[in-house]
């Protein structure tokens, strides 16, 4: 594989966090599960009238703002 500039590019593996990730896809399918809709459809929810949908909407921001805070902190 190259790069636009002719360059070759060198992929490295990523390590394998079967763990993490089965921990962190039981959370976001539970989450995704009760709200009943996919985060893509939040905005449509909220623009359609049903405003009770800024509940999963601030809870997501609020999840991402907590992850950027404890993101050193956890296996990556």
């Amino acid at each position: 594989l190259k790069d636009a500039e002719g360059n070759s590019l060198k992929l490295n593996d990523k390590p394998k966090v079967f763990k993490a990730n089965l921990i962190g896809g039981v959370f976001f399918g539970m989450g995704w599960a009760l709200v009943g809709a996919c985060p893509g459809p939040l905005y449509i929810h909220l623009g359609a009238g049903n405003f009770i949908i800024l509940i999963p909407i601030i809870s997501a921001f609020v999840g991402v703002v907590l992850y950027g805070l404890v993101k050193n902190k956890l296996p990556h």
